[in-house]
């Protein structure tokens, strides 16, 4: 609630109510269901906190209130493995999302915000953080699979030239081979999941 006043005469009174964005419980399960820990860190009161974190389907010990951005750091660097992704949008995130493994907000318009995170999103909602979380294990499966790629390669490279059966030609003819084989690979992974380098 917001008072103004002039001396002692109350001018205007207005009543606030914040508003979970519509997608939040249903992005907050899909996380929780694809077998990510969701928390939730806030500076306001704890009985608020558990109250929001009850309507997004977040379990009471996994909502934290009253933490100062000092205690949102703490608990970060706790919990923080290398795995960690942190999303803020106030200025008593960013110590936290400065620290955190990886970062993102959506408070582009707060510069304070974007120039201390690893990422921002424009699109109503918290589904960009899901599809961000897919864009990188489809990145995971790729770069695995061109490492494969890559050592099957030299192992056939070098077989080849200790049997003594490798010729300036056949090296002119296996390196672009290997070159393109992996691009192709990398195109052909990636193309089923096309959407997730698409902006919704």
């Amino acid at each position: 609630m917001l008072v103004f006043s002039a001396g002692t005469e109350v001018l205007a009174t207005l009543t606030c109510r914040e508003q979970l964005r519509a997608d939040a419980a249903r992005e907050v399960g899909s996380l929780q269901t694809e077998g990510y820990d969701v928390w939730l860190l806030s500076g306001d009161e704890p009985d608020r906190v558990r109250e929001v974190a009850a309507r997004c389907g977040l379990p009471r010990e996994r909502a934290i209130g009253g933490a100062s951005p000092q205690g949102k750091d703490d608990w970060l660097r706790a919990h923080d493995h290398g795995d960690v992704l942190m999303v803020g949008d106030g200025i008593n995130d960013t110590l936290v999302v400065e620290h955190a493994f990886c970062s993102g907000t959506p408070a582009v318009e707060r510069p304070f915000m974007s120039a201390r995170s690893d990422f921002y999103f424009m699109s109503p909602g918290l589904s960009p953080i899901r599809s961000a979380l897919h864009a990188a294990k489809a990145i995971a499966r790729v770069r695995s699979m061109n490492l494969t790629i890559a050592v099957a390669y030299n192992i056939a490279a070098v077989g080849l030239a200790y049997a003594g059966l490798m010729s300036p030609l056949l090296c002119a003819v296996l390196m672009p081979l290997s070159s393109l084989t992996t691009i192709g690979a990398t195109r052909l992974a990636l193309s089923d999941g096309s959407r997730l380098w698409k902006s919704s």
